[in-house]
């Protein structure tokens, strides 16, 4: 074999065997899951609307991250029904009148300048109040 030759096998082996190693290898980006979910989908006003959320996150180093809970009537502001420990959430809230609540979850932490930081927004789910 010629030491051209040689050397070509040898530098196709290594690019085999890189090409290898990095589609064997996972792909590098954080571990962070939000859902949000109701109890129903239409209600009566006056009745309670059950709300569940789950989230975690790894993105700050350590640090704590809260799970929120939030409300929007109609096409009004987002307000904070309830905080707490990453994890699973629950809360209770009731439909004062007709039209249509949203709802959403938040995970939220400190970033290295201490700021709070939204990290990661659940897709919005609906419950119409009839």
């Amino acid at each position: 074999m010629s030491t051209r030759r040689a050397s070509s096998f040898v530098a196709a082996s290594l690019l085999a065997a890189t090409g290898l190693a990095v589609a064997t290898a996972g792909p590098a980006f954080a571990k962070s899951s939000i859902a949000i979910q109701v109890s129903a989908r239409s209600v009566a006003p006056g009745e309670r609307i059950g709300l569940s959320a789950r989230g975690s996150s790894d993105d700050f180093g350590g640090n704590p991250v809260r799970l929120c809970l939030d409300e929007r009537v109609g096409r009004g502001a987002w307000r904070v029904v309830v905080c707490g420990r990453e994890g699973v959430l629950r809360a209770t809230v009731r439909a004062a009148r007709p039209g249509v609540l949203a709802f959403r979850s938040q995970l939220v932490g400190r970033n290295s300048h201490g700021r709070l930081v939204v990290d990661r927004t659940s897709q919005v789910v609906t419950v119409r109040v009839r």
